[in-house]
């Protein structure tokens, strides 16, 4: 059973995103299987050299380099967000499978937490 996490928020505009990541850590590190699909907006969390302290706020995007280290390895991007941002798996700071977001795709998860 793998949960889904969807994030489509940038990151350092509330507190969403870091929460979202919060309970996937959380899932994880209790066994659970977990994956994250960045859709819309969310990319940007991909996107290094964001300057959140500028914005008073404390960097987390880092984290998304250790994620392996919970056992968190199905990491998804949704390719339309890329496309519309001009960007590429390249530009992303972690490995990552970009993925047409359908239904179907969704369907393959038990559970999905869309923040």
């Amino acid at each position: 059973m793998t949960t889904l996490f969807i994030l489509n928020k940038p990151p350092y505009q509330s507190e969403q995103t870091k929460e979202a990541l919060d309970m996937a850590l959380s899932l994880a590190a209790f066994d659970s299987r977990v994956a994250l699909l960045f859709a819309g907006d969310g990319v940007w969390n991909l996107v290094e050299d964001q300057a959140p302290k500028q914005q008073g706020m404390k960097e987390f995007t880092r984290l998304y380099k250790g994620l392996d280290l919970y056992d968190i390895e199905e990491l998804y991007v949704e390719q339309t967000a890329l496309e519309n941002y001009q960007l590429t798996e390249e530009n992303l700071m972690i490995p990552i499978q970009s993925v047409h977001c359908d239904a179907e795709f969704i369907q393959r998860f038990a559970q999905v937490i869309c923040l």
